[in-house]
């Protein structure tokens, strides 16, 4: 298949789930063009260039990393104008037989509704976050405000555009019908978030604890990749300084956002000596640093009412981590560490105290920790590698 895969994250530099996601479909003899914004390109209608044996097209917009939201909230309504641009001047003269695109932002869709008019294919839709609601659910506006109102008809319209939508769990699925009754469910189907598992890079866990002057011989708690308003950081914040005072225990995070300035601030502030924070690493350097961390952090805020499914899981899984996590109710994520994987703990976000509890059993039985560790690796081999993706792809558009 002509494949065009319209984008907000396509790194130049390391891996993604869309950069190895598109690198997958070419290796299995698909043709895959890029159009992806980028804060950084050159101009608002870029030029085709090739990145690991791919057509990219890296058209400037606003930022929408690591910026607050109204600055997100305009980037994201330029996105149509400029998307299509770009596809007009670089792509009229080819034939595509399939848009693949994510969401959110919800505002995509105008570029992908032209798109698959202009070039008479179908698009799926790669459900990976559900918007406006989880905007609402984080008390950034109301169910009866204008940004609602506007974002909410956008989703419906993006949902109606989509040939095909692939959502990331079982609950999202169920989620999305119940919510959204004009779909049918034959046009959603289970696309999780998926990664080739790659070789644990060797680790020497005695020289990164000295490095980083975390206490020695302890066991290492990793909160990595994204860290904004979903991802709970007073909960982070509130179990380091639990735990400060045992050297039994270290904690490390490594990531960007718009809460990571607060998480950064706060070791500073209350000198925790067992806590340290890093910024985002290129993928080669975060999977080196994290071979020697022991269980990888996951929280969710607690009021969201949308399950959500954090892509961190995957490197956790990857590098034989126990999970311990902290969620929201809503979420069919508990079940997967819980029942399916079995390789975490879970507690509800709302008690913290059985958070502690889960860290402190984790920290103290090395045993349980390899035991859940070599589950989730096993586990995403067998369920979340990447030809997962490309066989739904294919079995939905290539006939």
């Amino acid at each position: 298949m002509r494949i065009l895969q319209i984008s907000i994250s396509f790194p130049k530099n390391g891996g993604g789930l869309y950069k190895d996601l598109a690198l997958k479909l070419k290796s299995r003899g698909h043709d895959v063009s890029i159009v992806v914004i980028d804060a950084n390109a050159d101009s608002k209608d870029g030029c085709v260039h090739a990145e690991d044996g791919l057509e990219v097209v890296r058209v400037k917009s606003g930022p929408v990393f690591n910026v607050g939201k109204f600055q997100k909230g305009i980037s994201f309504l330029k996105f149509p104008f400029v998307l299509k641009s770009a596809i007009k001047k670089n792509f009229t003269n080819r034939n595509f037989n399939l848009i693949l695109f994510m969401a959110p932002p919800v505002t995509l869709y105008p570029a992908v509704k032209w798109a698959m008019k202009y070039f008479k294919c179908p698009s799926y839709l790669m459900q990976k976050d559900i918007f406006p609601q989880n905007a609402v659910d984080l008390g950034f506006f109301g169910k009866r405000s204008l940004a609602y109102l506007y974002f909410r008809m956008m989703e419906k319209n993006m949902l109606k555009t989509a040939t095909k939508i692939g959502c990331m769990s079982r609950g999202n699925i169920k989620y999305l019908l119940k919510h959204n009754k004009f779909l049918s469910p034959d046009k959603v189907d289970l696309f999780p978030n998926t990664k080739d598992a790659q070789p644990i890079p060797c680790s020497n866990k005695p020289d990164f604890l000295k490095k980083y002057n975390l206490p020695p011989n302890s066991c290492v708690f990793l909160f990595s990749g994204n860290m904004g308003k979903p991802q709970n950081i007073p909960l982070i914040c509130e179990a380091m300084k639990y735990f400060s005072a045992d050297k039994s225990i270290a904690f490390v995070a490594i990531g960007s956002g718009t809460e990571s300035r607060k998480l950064k601030s706060f070791i500073a502030e209350n000198n925790l000596t067992n806590s340290v924070f890093i910024e985002a690493l290129p993928r080669k350097e975060y999977e080196k640093l994290a071979a020697s961390c022991d269980v990888g952090i996951v929280s969710l805020d607690p009021r969201f009412t949308i399950p959500n499914y954090p892509s961190k899981t995957l490197s956790y899984m990857e590098s034989s981590q126990p999970i311990v996590a902290a969620t929201d109710l809503a979420t069919d994520y508990k079940d997967l560490i819980q029942c399916e994987a079995n390789c975490g703990l879970w507690s509800d976000a709302n008690y913290p105290q059985k958070f502690f509890e889960n860290i402190k059993k984790l920290s103290c039985d090395e045993n349980l920790r390899k035991t859940l560790g070599a589950n989730g690796r096993r586990y995403m081999i067998e369920h979340f590698n990447l030809d997962k993706s490309v066989e739904i792809i294919e079995k939905n558009f290539q006939h």
